[in-house]
């Protein structure tokens, strides 16, 4: 499979927009995330562990994302997807670490603050929409 649209794509971008629904409310929360290349159907991202999220995710694993490029990205280039399946991963934040550090500015305060209440998450993709930006080319990845 080429992903080399999708590894565009992500080197413009350190955040989603994670939608959630449980009865019937929605809700949208902007988070960082890390993904790497060889699990290119795998975004992972981390909220604190007293959070009221949490519970939100184990009721309704079944969610919808969209990126959010970083600020002066040309184009406006995102990766979307629907039906994402969420859930907690075996991958701890000190595993993860290197990766937010490499790819989410200022990251170290964060950590710094609040790194030891993290919770690891994982996002699986079944099917992405990767728009590369105006003018740019546009495709869907499909991980069966």
């Amino acid at each position: 499979m080429d992903i080399s649209l999708l590894k565009q794509v992500v080197s413009t971008t350190n955040k989603i927009a994670l939608s959630t629904a449980v009865n019937n409310e929605a809700d949208v929360k902007i988070v960082n995330f890390v993904w790497f290349e060889d699990r290119p159907n795998t975004l992972y991202f981390s909220s604190v562990k007293t959070s009221a999220a949490l519970k939100t995710y184990d009721q309704n694993p079944d969610v919808a994302f969209i990126t959010v490029p970083n600020d002066g990205t040309p184009g406006n280039p995102y990766l979307r997807a629907q039906h994402v399946k969420l859930h907690r991963s075996e991958k701890t934040m000190a595993d993860l670490l290197p990766r937010y550090l490499e790819t989410v500015p200022n990251y170290q305060k964060v950590w710094d603050a609040i790194g030891s209440s993290l919770v690891v998450f994982e996002l699986q993709v079944t099917d992405l929409f990767v728009d590369g930006g105006l003018g740019q080319g546009k495709e869907t990845l499909s991980f069966q």
